[in-house]
């Protein structure tokens, strides 16, 4: 596949940071992907994304962001020992903060902030998704089908 061995790893390279930005600043990067799509597939101009996305099962770069983003949340929920020490803290999820029985013990751990730039932080918008995915995909412990359900769950979701 062309796509896979020219395209999709130069995007997919460092898109944690880069993707983090507001959608305006990455819609020229999302139209030439899409263009490059119908290309490769011989699709015409009125395919929908959807489809063309959908056949090389993979994400748009808005929605490769929050995949990524996730798979990093489920490692730190799930599996921190071979990550490095700095994700490895203490205080994650409501349960190390206080004490008692809620609804959202084992979400992770939300900070306020004043500014939208905090509120941008790889961090915040982690425990944000992580927060607002369904209960049976976040109890999921196994990588391989936690990353299935998600690719799923992101490619039928429109937003």
């Amino acid at each position: 596949m062309l796509y896979y061995a020219l395209i999709y790893p130069k995007i997919l390279y460092g898109v944690e940071l880069y993707a983090n930005t507001y959608l305006t600043h990455l819609h020229d990067l999302m139209i030439l992907n899409n263009r490059l799509l119908r290309i490769i597939q011989h699709k015409n101009l009125a395919t929908s994304t959807i489809i063309l996305y959908s056949s090389f099962n993979t994400l748009p770069i808005d929605k490769l962001f929050k995949f990524q983003i996730l798979l990093h949340a489920h490692n730190i929920l799930y599996d921190s020992k071979p990550l490095p020490k700095v994700f490895q803290s203490p205080t994650c999820c409501n349960s190390d903060i206080h004490h008692y029985g809620t609804r959202s013990t084992n979400d992770f751990h939300r900070s306020r902030f004043n500014t939208s730039f905090g509120s941008r932080t790889t961090s915040n918008l982690m425990a944000k998704l992580w927060n607002s995915l369904p209960p049976d995909t976040k109890s999921i412990s196994i990588y391989s089908l936690f990353k299935k359900q998600l690719k799923i769950l992101l490619l039928s979701n429109s937003t």
